[in-house]
């Protein structure tokens, strides 16, 4: 049986300055510290820090969540060093439409040196290319004003304003609905 959302070619994709691999057990403390930020937790549905165990859930299932073709978990690495730079994750949430959701976060260090937005378009392209998905989506808290920035540059377009579409800690927040296309890519260069 053809998987839904196969094995990334060679293990990993790259473009030179990021490395995408997946999601392993060892990740747990990594995981673990970059989803207990703040702002990593601000921007979470629902806006609440995951526990160790949660943590060392998320990373033992990752394996069998892609085999089952549920998600994508995948680590952002600077390329130069190997080093765990943040998270990125494909959500296959509607296999009827052709949908797929993605969402990442970052470690400051690593912050404004356009991982996110490298990390974003590698993933479109692997989807588009080697799965069935046919858009891609991601929504942003209005706040959020760097997530939308990274979503523009790797070229999502913006389509609409979700009003009280996701549980806050006291009250709903609005959400701001990007998607690309495979048309929307711009070609790959070369490093």
């Amino acid at each position: 049986i053809a998987r839904v959302l196969p094995d990334l070619p060679g293990g990993a994709l790259t473009d030179g300055v990021i490395t995408l691999r997946p999601l392993a057990p060892t990740d747990t403390d990594f995981l673990y510290t970059l989803l207990n930020l703040p702002d990593v937790v601000a921007t979470m549905v629902p806006p609440v820090a995951p526990d160790r165990v949660e943590a060392e859930l998320r990373c033992a299932r990752a394996e069998s969540r892609w085999l089952i073709g549920e998600r994508a978990d995948l680590v952002i690495c600077d390329a130069a060093t190997g080093a765990p730079a943040g998270d990125i994750g494909l959500y296959y949430q509607e296999q009827a439409t052709q949908q797929a959701m993605i969402g990442y976060s970052l470690m400051p260090a690593y912050r404004r040196r356009g991982f996110t937005t490298r990390a974003a378009v590698l993933v479109a392209r692997w989807a588009f290319a080697e799965t069935s998905i046919a858009r891609l989506i991601a929504g942003t808290n209005p706040d959020n004003v760097g997530s939308q920035r990274v979503l523009e540059r790797a070229g999502f377009t913006r389509e609409g304003y979700q009003r009280s579409r996701l549980p806050g800690v006291t009250t709903r927040i609005d959400d701001i609905l990007f998607a690309i296309l495979p048309s929307d890519l711009a070609p790959p260069t070369t490093p």
